[in-house]
């Protein structure tokens, strides 16, 4: 199933591509997405065509930070209703509360909570995108644009308590706190901006009562069609991450029956092996280039026998786990693999 997104997702991404030496038109193009719908709250592109134009532009032009740049130059203008929202709740936490609670009427393959206990509070993030590189440059265009958002309502100098993201660091660590102005970790259990209680107890000046009940109303009357196998794809990578995604584990996570998870992925034309083995063939790619030694690769992502490791191996890149380290060596972590790869 394609996840469609309004345009505005990459708004400003023609004039970065430009300003970075790209050529922004046929970078676009390259993905199907007419530059003119960009800026257009009324059109609509495919959500992975627009994480595939970040995931191209980083690569291309040698900007690792390209999500988080974009998410930078972005405004509330870019969420549509869910900027109107914002802009006129009570105070930053109901606003940020409003955006958990209707993002996925806006955009169902992400998800996001606010959760608070004393003293701290956290805004999580995730983003379904099968491409890995890709979907890391769509999180942090997210937190970019959060960035500015905070700042609008908070003021231009708030600085959040501390930055966690899943993944490794891209980017020289120094972007990082430019955009952020905080301790920023990686490789963390969950991608989160963490705020003070202060800082969403804030009342929000200015704020038009119509203008919120307005763009409720509106958003109350869409109903986003489920991304079944993507939000399982989404639940497995995390226990992968973790050392653990076993078909019992996921239907567990999700309060499914695994006959029923099957059943269900069936449906979509696909199935939880398939998942599986497709995030593992990810992050073994990935991991190989990192200097890792193939006995940790296969444990970091659910091999107990070094043997299935090397047989995996050799059906998705045609070579031994030794020869794809070998090859991987000096290479960047977000390459795609090349034509050696074996479909199952």
């Amino acid at each position: 199933m394609s996840l469609l997104i309004r345009g505005p997702v990459l708004s400003q991404a023609d004039v970065l591509i430009n300003d970075l030496g790209g050529d922004a038109e046929t970078m676009l193009a390259a993905h199907g997405i007419d530059p003119s719908a960009i800026e257009d709250i009324n059109r609509y592109i495919r959500y992975q065509d627009a994480g595939a134009v970040l995931g191209h532009a980083a690569r291309e032009l040698d900007a690792p930070d390209f999500g988080l740049r974009l998410g930078g130059k972005q405004g509330l203008e870019t969420l549509g209703p869910l900027g109107v929202i914002m802009r006129n709740s009570e105070t930053v936490g109901a606003a940020v509360e409003r955006l958990c609670h209707f993002l996925r009427a806006m955009v169902p393959s992400d998800t996001a909570a606010l959760t608070q206990s004393t003293g701290t509070s956290a805004f999580s993030y995730s983003v379904l995108l099968s491409n890995d590189f890709d979907r890391r440059q769509m999180l942090e265009r997210a937190f970019g644009l959060a960035m500015r958002a905070y700042r609008v309502l908070i003021g231009p100098t708030f600085v959040p308590n501390r930055v966690t993201f899943e993944h490794q660091r891209y980017a020289p660590l120094a972007t990082y706190h430019e955009v952020f102005g905080c301790q920023v970790d990686f490789r963390q259990e969950r991608n989160a901006i963490h705020l003070s209680p202060v800082d969403l107890a804030r009342v929000i000046d200015g704020r038009d009562y119509s203008a919120l009940v307005l763009a409720e109303d509106y958003l109350k009357r869409l109903v986003p069609e489920p991304a079944f196998a993507d939000h399982v794809r989404e639940v497995t990578r995390r226990l992968l991450m973790v050392g653990g995604a076993s078909l019992p584990q996921v239907a567990r996570e999700l309060s499914l029956h695994e006959r029923t998870l099957e059943r269900h992925l069936r449906a979509h034309g696909t199935t939880f092996e398939a998942i599986l083995d497709d995030l593992r063939r990810a992050a073994a790619w990935e991991l190989a280039a990192t200097g890792m030694q193939a006995s940790q690769i296969a444990r970091a992502i659910g091999y107990s026998e070094q043997s299935s490791f090397s047989r995996a191996c050799r059906r998705w890149f045609g070579e031994s786990p030794r020869e794809l380290l070998r090859r991987r060596r000096g290479q960047r972590p977000e390459e795609a693999p090349d034509a050696r790869h074996h479909d199952p």
